[in-house]
């Protein structure tokens, strides 16, 4: 057998099936707040940007070892156009499914029509985007995978397939840096934006392909039960649709670099900065007394998750939420763990809040493994038959949760930023969507009720050391799967990583600072405000700071109470990523720059001259201002 040794083979012509979707621009999309809708009407289609960079990457593939690459969509008729592109890239068929019974599908229903299609196509390889721009749930492509019965690798960045034959060796990005894994084919892979570079196509070469035939295919080609796909096979469905546009009138703030500091510190004391921002809000949670035995089946499950030898903050946070919610239900919030050697981390759970305390512990899961996680957290369930399950929505817990919810055909929501209960103690969950610019608020017709929720927003409880749970142990049956394996882990940015998560204040540099020597200009700053840097995505593209710190569209959406941009340009793409941010400062020598459209205070001036006097200003103020209160 070839080992990761072994010298590159020939190139192997292959079957590669790339999933596609045509999404509104999000740029040009508007919420109308009278009638509750999106403003569609003269908004361009286009192309998922991911997975432009998954077609350019089949037909790359292609070239190197011959085969066929075949795109998929399904959508309305006018989703065509984007099955059009991708033949004008290169792909050399184009199959369309096209059908009423399709309309109002959610994640699972759309997988499961992909995947029928899919099985009936046959393939050796799928791509599809890290996720689309619009929904932003990156759920669809291990849904697929999982109905399949074929492993996934998601977030790739770099693919090598001539290592190991039957293999595909793929770099992937982690929230604390990469991995480097083999995956058994056939497989599925969803693209990063650094895998490739998107292919240019204008409109003559759609023109050109536009005589080339695309294969459609309906609802009973698939299957003759219709109730398996669209609305009616969709166990989520939107509730409402909420508008969070803010409208921010910038005040720009003048002077010489000494007054413009002290202005600028003048307006955020008035918004509370000194009255605790930069320290992480911990509120006392007691412990759980219900004056009664717990209601069977209305508990809630928070899984926790470990970045290097910590629990993360959203472990804690969803503790915190978690009690809420089963207060309500009359159940009780237990943690699940999962990991190597975990037993350790059970006393802080407790601390924390939990009621009860899981782990399911072993080799197998010494390293992050999809397969493995997935198996694990669904015998979980169905030992614990909990009302609700909570994970984190990190880069693992997006991984393996679809998993999770395809092979128990229930409903999930992607990266929540609010949960609530109705009256009839259904879990409302609110997710963000079109580049946090609406909140979309789900609900789901199965149980246990299942979510992704983002770090950062709800508060940790703080530790009760003389808080104690019962500790269980979970025996799973999960049997070797050689079809995934990490082999190589980089670190390059956990704790920028888990900072970001949890950031009250964020610095982000952008461009304008130069190059990476002048970030030693605006680490003073950070520090003195506990704040954690961010940049733009073309400064990440530089190298001068991590990827994992990168902020918008294709990087992360944040939701500090205070954000900095320092030399930020402003465009959509990365203010997409600050709009749920409390105070926007904005600092650039151009006073016409984007970044001010965004912002609630506005500095012109350059940044070396503002940021050595803003940072004396900050801790000047803490040193006379007792207990960090603003006067």
């Amino acid at each position: 057998m070839a080992t990761s040794n072994s010298q590159p083979s020939d190139p192997k012509p292959m079957k590669i099936v790339v999933c596609v979707k045509q999404i509104p621009d999000v740029a040009e999309t508007k919420f109308d707040t009278e009638k509750r809708v999106l403003v569609r009407e003269g908004v361009r289609n286009i192309l998922n940007p991911f997975d432009r960079r998954s077609i350019a990457e089949a037909v790359r593939i292609k070239s190197l070892g011959g085969g066929e690459v075949v795109a998929m969509t399904m959508g309305p008729p006018q989703a065509e156009e984007a099955l059009l592109e991708c033949l004008a890239v290169g792909a050399d068929r184009a199959v369309h499914l096209v059908d009423r019974s399709f309309a109002g599908a959610d994640t699972l229903a759309t997988a499961r029509a992909l995947a029928v299609a899919l099985r009936r196509e046959g393939f050796d390889l799928i791509v599809c985007g890290k996720y689309s721009v619009d929904a932003e749930t990156g759920q669809v492509g291990p849904e697929v995978a999982e109905l399949l019965g074929v492993p996934h690798v998601t977030g790739v960045c770099k693919l090598d397939l001539e290592t190991r034959p039957g293999y595909l060796t793929a770099e992937r990005e982690t929230d604390e840096g990469f991995e480097t894994v083999e995956c058994r084919l056939p497989a599925l892979i969803t693209a990063a934006e650094r895998l490739i570079k998107p292919v240019k196509i204008k409109e003559p070469d759609i023109e050109a392909v536009r005589g080339r035939g695309v294969e459609r295919v309906t609802a009973l080609d698939l299957s003759t039960d219709s109730s398996l796909f669209g609305h009616a096979g969709s166990p989520t469905r939107v509730a409402d649709i909420i508008s969070l546009e803010k409208s921010r009138d910038v005040e720009f703030i003048t002077g010489d670099a000494d007054q413009m500091a002290e202005a600028l510190l003048d307006r955020l004391c008035e918004r509370g900065l000194f009255g605790g921002w930069g320290e992480a809000e911990e509120r006392a949670v007691a412990s759980f007394d219900r004056g009664a035995d717990p209601i069977e089946g209305r508990g809630v499950l928070a899984v926790a998750e470990i970045s290097g030898e910590e629990l993360r903050g959203v472990s804690f946070e969803l503790l915190g939420k978690g009690a809420e919610l089963a207060r309500t239900l009359g159940g009780e919030i237990v943690s699940l763990l999962i990991g190597y050697d975990v037993s350790g981390y059970a006393r802080e759970l407790a601390a924390r809040g939990a009621d009860r305390v899981y782990l399911i512990e072993g080799e197998r899961f010494a390293d992050f493994n999809p397969l493995y996680y997935a198996s694990a957290l669904v015998e979980a369930i169905e030992l614990l038959r909990p009302y609700a399950v909570l994970i984190p929505s990190t880069a693992s817990g997006r991984d393996y949760a679809p998993r999770v919810a395809a092979r128990l055909g229930l409903g999930l929501t992607a990266d929540c930023v609010g949960l609530d209960l109705n009256e009839l103690h259904e879990l409302v969950q609110f997710k963000p969507a079109f580049g946090g610019q609406i909140v979309a608020t789900i609900l789901s017709a199965t149980w246990p009720q299942m979510a992704t929720v983002r770090p950062g927003i709800f508060d940790k409880p703080a530790p009760d050391w003389s808080r104690s749970c019962p500790v269980e142990r979970i025996d799973v049956n999960v049997p070797a799967d050689d079809r995934y394996r990490v082999v190589a882990r980089t670190q390059e940015a956990a704790r920028a990583s888990t900072e970001m998560d949890d950031a009250e204040i964020v610095v982000c540099v952008g461009m304008g600072i130069g190059g990476p020597e002048n970030l030693r200009e605006v680490e003073p700053l950070a520090r003195s405000l506990g704040a954690a840097i961010g940049a733009t995505r073309r400064v990440v593209d530089k190298g001068w700071v991590a990827r994992q710190q990168q902020i918008g569209i294709t990087g992360r959406a944040i939701s500090p109470r205070l954000y900095i941009g320092v030399g930020v340009r402003g465009v959509f793409n990365h203010t997409i990523g600050i709009q749920r941010s409390g105070t926007i400062v904005a600092i650039n020598t151009d006073p016409q720059a984007e970044i001010f459209q965004t912002a609630d205070y506005g500095l012109v001036i350059d940044f070396n001259e503002i940021m050595p006097a803003l940072t004396a200003a900050i801790e000047q103020r803490k040193a006379r201002l007792v207990g960090l209160a603003c006067d």
